[in-house]
């Protein structure tokens, strides 16, 4: 039996990952700091062992058994990429976690650069340009990770995911519209007319990814992105549909009130090369697995979680919103 090993195993990502890995043979260890399971990974037989990445003895203790592929939903910057290349002999192949983030105009823009928003082709395919690799913002860090990664001695699988949703998210932004949802709110203030198209990926899909590249090993970046990106618009009524609940929408023409998924221009990737080099097909939709996430959400809501001093902190401010809807009336 193939043996996977998941850095971050007990994540919103590791966890989809470890369950797709799990039914397809793989024999699975998830690795965390806690060393602890999300509800039915046991049953699977996934196992769980207790190390930091951060420390290289207790990662390469957990890599004791050795292991087909390694599967890592943290690495980030230089040091994790020469980390990972540190292992050959350990591991057969690796597949990580990037960000679409990476990606820049064709006038070097990226989403986390300074100055104008980036205007990006339609779809974004992956020979696009990326920001320069280095340590000034989260989109060069993780340019620097593929850089190395590329560079090093192991077959690695870069995936560059879009705006990832699923259950167990840190800063998950359909809480945005579910905590609308669950307080009773009805009119809810959506940038740029809600026609913002932000791409999204589902964990289901990006699972489906991990599961084929870690058949597959080589050396690639790919795209993750759900089908059918929705707009803002599409996303709130497929969360009022999952909850029960009827939004009313209020279009404003510009950002006045932000939103997770708010951009002035479409920000889409193309999945043509997933699908020709790993035979890639999605498991699931936007509507679809957002059903999911939001079940999860009104159980975090209930037991008093929030989002305080996250981004997210200030989209869930209903007095700025309300100040925004009543310049609209």
């Amino acid at each position: 039996m193939p043996r996977a090993v998941l850095i971050g195993g007990n994540g919103m990502i590791g966890r989809a990952a470890a369950r797709a890995l799990a039914g397809d043979g793989w024999e699975v260890v998830a690795v965390s700091r806690s060393g602890s399971l999300p509800e039915g990974l046991a049953e699977l037989g996934v196992e769980a062992v207790v190390a930091d990445r951060e420390d290289d003895a207790q990662l390469r203790a957990a890599l004791s058994g050795g292991a087909e592929v390694l599967f890592d939903s943290m690495a980030f910057g230089r040091e994790h990429g020469e980390q990972l290349n540190g292992l050959a002999g350990l591991v057969g192949s690796l597949v990580v976690i990037s960000s679409a983030s990476v990606y820049a105009d064709d006038e070097g823009r990226a989403l986390d650069g300074e100055g104008d928003p980036p205007v990006m082709p339609v779809p974004i395919l992956e020979t696009q340009r990326t920001a320069e690799p280095g340590d000034a913002t989260y989109s060069t860090r993780k340019a620097e990770l593929e850089q190395t990664l590329l560079e090093g001695p192991l077959p690695a699988t870069l995936l560059r995911a879009c705006a990832i949703h699923g259950p167990g998210a840190k800063h998950p932004r359909e809480v945005f519209f579910v905590k609308r949802a669950v307080d009773g709110r009805r009119r809810v203030a959506l940038a740029w007319k809600g026609e913002s198209q932000f791409h999204t990926t589902s964990v289901a899909n990006l699972a489906e990814l991990i599961r084929l590249a870690a058949a597959e090993p080589g050396d690639r970046v790919l795209n993750a992105g759900d089908p059918d990106p929705p707009t803002t618009l599409e996303i709130c009524r497929a969360i009022g549909d999952a909850l029960g609940h009827e939004f009313e929408p209020v279009l404003l023409p510009g950002a006045e009130y932000e939103n997770p998924w708010a951009a002035e221009q479409p920000f889409l990737v193309s999945m043509a090369a997933a699908e020709q080099e790993l035979g890639y097909r999605p498991v699931t939709t936007y509507p679809e697995a957002v059903r999911e996430t939001c079940a999860w959400l009104v159980g975090e809501l209930e037991g008093g979680r929030n989002w305080d001093g996250t981004y997210l902190e200030e989209m869930l401010d209903y007095a700025a919103e309300d100040e925004v809807l009543a310049a609209q009336s």
